[in-house]
């Protein structure tokens, strides 16, 4: 199971590790800005963890820099956007946001609206 590549549903969750100590990327009332959801000039696609694969743990690597977000596969495919399992060596649950629309800057403020804080850790 670990090499099998997976089919992302719709209802499933994607989690989005953001930096927190930026208030660029976290407001401090822990809602997320657009900038969390925009496309680095070296990426073809956002970086997430499929939920349902991992803990919140494991995704969020670093509490002290890092804080979790999750967005529906649903939500983001309804902004003509896809996501796509694709493992990492020692990371079974990444996969990638991809699609021409994410390069648009009101489909990165549309995912930022969609983003559910995870209160990890407590």
């Amino acid at each position: 199971m670990e090499n099998d590549i997976i089919e992302v549903k719709d209802e499933d969750r994607l989690l989005r590790r953001v930096l927190f100590t930026d208030p660029n990327y976290v407001r401090e009332d822990m809602t997320v800005t657009s900038f969390a959801f925009k496309l680095r000039k070296e990426e073809e696609g956002l970086s997430v963890d499929i939920e349902r694969l991992t803990t919140y743990e494991k995704s969020i690597v670093s509490v002290e820099k890092y804080r979790l977000f999750a967005v529906s596969c649903k939500d983001l495919r309804n902004l003509d956007l896809d996501c796509i399992h694709k493992p990492l060596p020692d990371n079974y649950a990444h996969a990638e946001i991809s699609g021409s629309a994410l390069n648009k800057n009101k489909v990165s403020s549309q995912l930022s609206k969609f983003a559910v804080y995870i209160n990890y850790p407590k």
